[in-house]
């Protein structure tokens, strides 16, 4: 007969007589499930059962959905994990019972119902459905074994990856889903356990490369070589099966050669098709000195006919010998390399190669030269100032870059016009700048832009120390907007503060406008006869209040379906 006890079958207690555990307050330790249960299950004379009772309380009107989703019911679900965890036979008893086979075997469960609550449901379906549920949860504690989880997969006729995939994120309801004791990745938790590849788990025959046995190299050469490809191009044409007069490429033949076979006798794909191209990192050039001795005696005079030469788009002299190579600066990079202009003969000298002056030396060449702006240094450059000159080799015509660190101040400085670069000048603090911009009354941002480029002569010129684009200099340090800089009493549309939704839309609506267009028209100012547009109401309300109650403009001015409506309602 059951023995009650008061939390101490987890503490060491040995008493082989007790037949019974109830579980009348929950339980949250694996531990201490699996120690008070043990209690039940030990031999002693005339003992052929024990019994583990969970109770589930729940209101007297209480609906199955109410109870699945009752706290007790959670603690049926964490006391079967835990015991679960220590005996298969719950695990199998609950995959029998989802699969729709017999229950046989030890490990059995029953769930005996309320009396009032059996007389409102349908019992059968209800303790099938918790079986069901109780499945959910154990499912994952025992993977189906790897013979079993893919005789299932094989019957879907998944011909692909991609198709598995789909079937996992339900898009193949057809198949049904995923038996919850069978894994999303049986790449991982079959691994050791008989996974080969994705052609075997779906059963489409495909081998993964990795596994594949090729032809030993000299054979599949062979092979290769009887197809009188032509090109790399052609090869990769005949793998995809574009090329169906040669048949198709046999399963021992890999389509990427160079991976399978890199140490296995690969020269190149010349060599593989048999064409006589040798690979450029395979092939043998001659030594830098005789490759230019070469290339100077052809009288090219740029790295541009170089290129069309290596072409063959210059065949008056002659082709490009299979020893010289067509990029020198990538095969000589080491032994010699000094650039185009020493490679063709021509005494034109890479930049990143060149000796320039020092700075000092420079900027006072070129301040001799009077130049006026930077697109008269760069016509300069250009040899397009004949006037002035040629750039002399060793001063460079980016400056900017060359003595980046050397000195640079700016263009300003180095023509010695005495312009400095906006980076780099000194702007008064941003509240003197207001009060002086202040002072000049402009109207708009417009008049302000037109100061700037002194077509406002009455009022002087725009001092150095006051920056044309001050949204961008004192973007940090005060600025507001261009009515707060020219104190216009504009305010920037970001920082305007408008009525709330409801009191805006009042407003609106008391203008008996008939549409969008008209609306329009009043922010405008071309209906002058309903006055003007109030600073806190929005000439875009669609945008203002887009998330705070917007439903349109027939709901913003009262017009269309909703005057319709209430034109109907009152007849």
């Amino acid at each position: 007969m059951p023995r009650p006890s008061a939390r101490c079958l987890t503490e060491g207690v040995d008493v082989p007589g007790i037949d019974c555990v109830l579980f009348a307050d929950p339980r949250r330790s694996a531990v201490d499930i699996v120690q008070a249960v043990g209690r039940a299950l030990r031999p002693a004379p005339g003992k052929k059962l024990g019994y583990v009772i969970v109770p589930i309380l729940h209101d007297a009107n209480a609906t199955p959905d109410d109870i699945f989703e009752s706290d007790s019911f959670q603690e049926i679900l964490t006391t079967l994990r835990a015991l679960a965890a220590n005996d298969d036979r719950i695990i199998e008893y609950f995959r029998a019972v989802s699969q729709g086979r017999q229950r046989t075997g030890g490990g059995g469960v029953e769930f005996d119902l309320d009396e009032r609550l059996a007389k409102r449901i349908d019992l059968a379906e209800f303790v099938r459905e918790i079986d069901l549920k109780c499945w959910n949860r154990l499912a994952k504690l025992s993977w189906r074994p790897f013979e079993g989880a893919r005789a299932f997969v094989q019957k879907l006729k998944l011909k692909n990856y991609i198709e598995w995939c789909a079937f996992l994120k339900g898009e193949l309801p057809q198949h049904g889903g995923l038996p919850k004791d069978a894994p999303t990745n049986p790449y991982e938790y079959y691994a050791n356990k008989g996974w080969v590849s994705w052609g075997d788990w779906l059963g489409t025959g495909t081998i993964a490369t990795s596994q594949r046995l090729y032809r030993p190299f000299r054979e599949a050469r062979a092979f290769a070589r009887n197809l009188k490809l032509k090109s790399t191009k052609e090869w990769y044409l005949y793998c995809r099966s574009k090329m169906l007069r040669l048949g198709r490429s046999p399963a021992d033949i890999p389509v990427a050669p160079h991976q399978t076979y890199a140490e296995k006798g690969w020269k190149g794909m010349g060599d593989w098709l048999g064409t006589g191209n040798i690979a450029s990192f395979l092939r043998e050039y001659r030594l830098f000195r005789e490759g230019r001795a070469f290339a100077r005696k052809l009288k090219l005079r740029s790295q541009s006919e170089w290129f069309a030469f290596c072409k063959g788009e210059m065949p008056w002299l002659g082709r490009l010998p299979a020893d010289i190579p067509s990029n020198p600066s990538n095969t000589y990079a080491d032994k010699g390399w000094k650039g185009y202009g020493d490679w063709l003969g021509t005494g034109t000298v890479a930049a990143q190669l060149k000796k320039y002056r020092s700075f000092r030396d420079a900027r006072a060449f070129v301040r001799r030269l009077k130049l006026k702006s930077e697109t008269e240094w760069r016509t300069f450059c250009k040899g397009k100032l004949p006037r002035s000159g040629r750039l002399p080799t060793d001063i460079p015509a980016n400056p900017n870059q060359t003595y980046a660190k050397k000195g640079w101040e700016g263009m300003g400085d180095w023509l010695g016009t005495g312009k400095i670069a906006n980076f780099l000048r000194e702007y008064r603090p941003f509240f003197k700048a207001r009060a002086f911009v202040r002072r000049l009354k402009l109207k708009n941002q417009s008049e302000w832009f037109a100061f700037c480029k002194g077509e406002r002569p009455w009022l002087r010129r725009l001092p150095k120390d006051i920056p044309r684009k001050a949204d961008r200099t004192y973007a940090k340090k005060g600025w507001k907007s261009y009515g707060d800089w020219l104190v216009t009493g504009t305010v920037a549309t970001r920082l305007r503060r408008y009525r709330p939704f409801m009191k805006a839309r009042a407003f609106a609506r008391k203008l008996k406008l008939k549409g969008q267009s008209e609306w329009r028209a009043f922010c405008n100012g071309e209906m002058p006869r309903l006055g003007w547009l109030p600073p806190d109401i929005p000439s875009n309300p669609s945008h203002t209040y887009a998330e705070k109650g917007w439903k349109g403009y027939g709901d913003w001015l009262v017009t269309g379906r909703k005057r319709r409506a209430k034109a109907t309602k009152h007849a």
